[in-house]
């Protein structure tokens, strides 16, 4: 045995070694606490780099300028490019430059439609709609050194899409800053607007104004069958929202939000879902239908002309100018499918004048007359597949000289009867009936439902401007038994709904086409 007093001595010992294993314990642990922080918001900035590098370089393909200028960069699907330390390509120039992975050691590579990335509904018009990002960072480390972790390497991926989605959203008003950009005038407690079926949102006003939404009276804006739950018949659906940026902050009695619509301010604004359309190429050729007479004559209940109109006049498609509107006044016109190219004249229908959709014709030919493809110029974006019946139709694009365009305006008159099927929906049109010029001047077109309007197609009357003085009005005025009947979209940059009866739309549950839109979708 060892004596005690020696044993005395060495008392204390297991204390120093517990104490030096907690103290390395807790420099770990600070030094895990400390790095690991660090190295926290390395990887946030990684990931914010990443996102947005391809968020920028998904977009300038969707804009198609990818491919000049100082930013552009090859996309090759399935190769790997990696960036150089003074690559101004656009996926580069946002991770290295803006976002700061431009140190002495970063990597930033980028992968269009990488292999093994699935994602529904990517667009299928575009050749490369996926775009993958990655920096990688070697990180020091301070306290972790003490442990052997010299160095950490962060690194994070960003992948953006060009995806194809429903259409969002019936009615979208897009002033963003108007007041009463959606005017409901009037007197009385009448409809103004019932949809049916649809997405579960029906309208958004973009307009921050506090008064976007203004009304007289008490009218309804019926939304109360409206909804994914209805087949556009107005049976089964059970409600849809009404969303505005602005104002007001409610609309207690002025919309019917049935049980599971809700009337939601400061709602988001949303995009116009046809931006990325373009517009129809200039047919720079002018069509028979210019002269005068037109074209030709229709019999009674041939080719869409009703049996008891006494007979149609036959318009085909192509560029009308000057003195050449589109005047249906005390006449019946019928439409053979194609673009109908508006330059600085009216598309109307005035007192007792009737429009009607051309059917039985596979194109605008017929003996003398052009086609489609050489009276509208060549990519009008029809589509030889789209151009039969009943998927043909008509596009009727407003335009003009002068910047802003000097326009003609589209106009139905009172106890004029209005039937016309848009552009195919799988055409480059998506669907478009009317479409004026973004860049036109201000002007107002007036749709009144005195007779019978039904349109099937999107009411395209949007503008880039969209400033205090220049945007387009879409303007309804309804009657005592007129109908107005709209199956398709309303994109405008103000409405304004008078009369009594005013609008419905028919909307099937799903959308009827798809737009292209850019998503960070990883």
């Amino acid at each position: 045995m060892r004596p005690v007093q020696r044993r005395k001595a060495e008392s204390g010992q297991a204390i120093l070694l517990v104490t030096a294993a907690l103290s390395i314990f807790l420099l770990a642990a600070i030094g895990l606490a400390v790095d690991g922080g660090h190295l926290y918001a390395q990887r946030q900035a990684a990931q914010a780099a990443a996102d947005a590098a391809a968020q920028a370089g998904i977009m300038s393909i969707f804009d198609g300028t990818n491919t000049s200028g100082t930013h552009a960069f090859p996309v090759a699907a399935g190769t790997t490019y990696t960036c150089t330390s003074s690559s101004a390509a656009t996926p580069c120039y946002y991770a290295q430059t803006l976002n700061g992975f431009s140190q002495a050691g970063d990597t930033v590579t980028y992968t269009p439609n990488p292999s093994g990335v699935n994602f529904p509904n990517l667009s299928a018009l575009d050749a490369v709609n996926l775009l993958q990002v990655t920096v990688r960072r070697s990180v020091p480390m301070t306290l972790m050194k003490l442990i052997g972790w010299s160095n950490v390497t962060v690194q994070a991926s960003g992948i953006a899409a060009i995806v194809q989605v429903m259409s969002p959203v019936p009615i979208i008003v897009t002033h963003p800053t108007l007041s009463g950009s959606f005017n409901l005038g009037g007197s009385g407690s009448t409809n103004k607007i019932k949809i049916c079926g649809g997405p579960s949102k029906s309208i958004e006003v973009n307009s921050s104004s506090a008064t976007a939404v203004t009304w007289t009276g008490n009218p309804v804006v019926d939304l109360s069958k409206a909804g994914p739950l209805d087949p556009g018949n107005c049976t089964t659906g059970t409600g849809a929202d009404f969303g505005t940026w602005g104002g007001p902050a409610s609309a207690s009695g002025i919309v019917s939000l049935g049980t599971t619509g809700h009337f939601v301010n400061h709602a988001s604004p949303i995009a116009d879902p046809l931006a990325g359309v373009s517009a129809p190429p200039d047919p720079t050729i002018g069509n028979p239908s210019d002269l005068n007479p037109p074209t030709g004559t229709l019999a009674a209940g041939s080719h869409g002309c009703p049996s008891t109109s006494g007979g149609c006049t036959l318009y085909f498609p192509g560029k009308y100018t000057g003195n050449n509107h589109i005047i249906a006044k005390n006449r019946s016109l019928v439409f053979a499918p194609g673009i109908y190219y508006m330059y600085g004249t009216n598309f109307q229908a005035q007192a007792n004048g009737n429009m009607y959709y051309a059917t039985g014709f596979t194109d605008s030919s017929s003996s003398g007359t052009p086609t489609i493809a050489n009276c509208c110029g060549t990519g009008t974006g029809w589509g030889a597949s789209a151009n039969s019946p009943p998927n043909s139709g008509i596009l009727v694009y407003m335009t003009g000289p002068g910047t802003p365009a000097s326009t003609g305006t589209i106009g139905v008159s009172s106890n004029s009867n209005v039937s016309l099927v848009g552009s195919p929906n799988s055409s480059t049109y998506k669907g478009i009936l009317f479409f004026v010029d973004r860049n036109a001047a201000a002007a107002t077109h007036s749709l009144d439902g005195g007779g019978g309007l039904t349109l099937m197609g999107t009411i395209y009357t949007t503008s880039a401007y969209n400033t205090a003085s220049i945007y387009q009005t879409l303007h309804f005025q309804g009657n005592a038994g007129s109908q107005t009947l709209i199956t398709g979209e309303i994109i405008t940059s103000t409405l304004d709904l008078q009369g009594t009866p005013g609008i419905v739309m028919n909307l099937n549950a799903l959308p009827s086409y798809r737009v292209r839109q850019v998503a960070l979708i990883q």
